[in-house]
């Protein structure tokens, strides 16, 4: 080999070397697309929301971790799941032995590097869980000085700086669907909850309202804490796909329908920097087109809120999705397989970045369509879902450009 030749070959190790050392754990946001390993990132992935509730419940139960391991052998690349208490008597566990409830958390994030699983977690699903251990209001969420905020940072430090070392974790999510009980103009008929052995009593108080403006300063303030630690995944708020009336709900207390441009606005709200991928659910109805912001259909629907993250620089996470119907529908599962590869077709015709399938596996009793498991009727979903990560890693870039 000639001098020069070698030269260009030491170099191209060296390069080689410089993208691995400089490469790191998770998935962060570049120039508006999600970047894992150095290259580019598409993929669908599963919920499995109770993957550690179950361990809250029960530290020497496995089953969810056995779970885990199966969808790391059937090459699932990543679950979306809540990192946290559902409700307030969830996180008796924490208050009395906080070692015990991370060593749990640790069998979590242990198995998922094992099985080769991505993990996305929501670290606060159920925002009213917190006022409730703190004896105050939701409104709290908006306040620095409040002891719900407090916690968020203090439970936020201890969990980034636990696990951002770990190859598992992808990203990090604040909490479920909070947008879809902001400024409703009937919000007081949704409080009032008491359920006294789960410690949860949502008074039926206007404090407890949630709103757009106090979502706002919480999704900042929650990625400003993620940031202080984790420098580089990429972090999202869990928010469902806009309400159709979204805009008129907070200006107007209204239920009028947004338009393209509203929707515009609506979305500046919900995903405030340093957020820097969109959350948005998705469930397109078995039996009618879904609408939203002047678009009808799946497709078209996708395709706005494609569009919508694209202007705002941020990759698009459908953190749940799936067809939309009831056992009283009467719909076979040749349907709910026919609906679903339409759902997949648009997802990945419309660039959407992330999609995590609801639900995986969810708890040992509930029932419904579309509840998958291991060996049940709806486990085709997975192999589904296989077929179209293989679709989406042939149309990907081995590296950036």
């Amino acid at each position: 080999m000639n001098a020069p030749c070698a030269s260009a070959l030491a170099l191209t190790v060296l390069c080689g070397l410089c993208i691995a050392v400089n490469a790191q754990p998770g998935v962060t946001v570049r120039d508006g697309k999600l970047i894992k390993d150095e290259a580019p990132l598409r993929a669908f992935g599963v919920n499995y929301c109770d993957l550690f509730q179950e361990l809250i419940a029960d530290g020497d139960d496995d089953r969810t971790l056995r779970g885990l391991r199966f969808l790391g052998e059937k090459k699932i690349p990543f679950v979306r799941f809540w990192a946290c208490g559902f409700w307030p008597s969830d996180w008796d566990l924490y208050f009395a032995d906080k070692p015990e409830w991370f060593r749990r958390m640790d069998l979590v994030v242990k198995t998922a590097e094992e099985a080769g699983v991505g993990l996305i977690p929501s670290l606060f699903w159920r925002t009213q869980t917190y006022p409730d251990l703190f004896d105050e209001f939701q409104q709290d969420w908006g306040d620095p000085a409040s002891k719900t905020r407090q916690f968020m940072r203090n439970y936020v430090e201890e969990v980034v700086s636990r696990y951002r070392e770990s190859p598992a974790i992808w990203g990090w999510e604040f909490a479920n669907e909070v947008n879809l009980g902001c400024d409703l103009p009937n919000g007081m008929n949704f409080l009032g909850q008491v359920i006294p052995h789960l410690k949860v009593d949502l008074a039926k108080d206007e404090r407890n309202l949630m709103t757009y403006e106090i979502a706002e300063k919480v999704f900042v303030a929650f990625a400003e804490e993620v940031r202080k630690h984790d420098p580089y995944r990429f972090v999202t708020t869990g928010n469902s796909e806009p309400r159709w009336c979204s805009w008129h709900n907070r200006t107007e207390k209204s239920w009028g329908r947004d338009t393209r441009e509203q929707a515009a606005e609506v979305f500046r709200w919900m995903n405030p920097p340093p957020i820097n991928v969109v959350s948005a659910h998705f469930y397109p109805s078995m039996t009618g087109e879904p609408s939203y912001a002047g678009a009808t259909g799946i497709k078209p629907v996708l395709a706005t809120l494609k569009e919508l993250s694209a202007e705002l620089g941020q990759p698009l996470f459908v953190g749940e999705f799936a067809a939309s119907a009831s056992e009283e529908d009467g719909l076979t599962i040749d349907q709910f397989r026919t609906h679903q590869a339409a759902i997949l077709d648009a997802m990945l015709e419309t660039g959407v970045d992330l999609a995590a399938y609801w639900v995986f596996d969810y708890t040992r009793d509930r029932k419904g369509p579309g509840l998958v498991r291991a060996d049940n009727e709806y486990s085709f979903v997975l192999d589904q879902i296989i077929e179209y990560n293989d679709r989406l890693d042939a149309d990907q870039p081995d590296a950036i450009p």
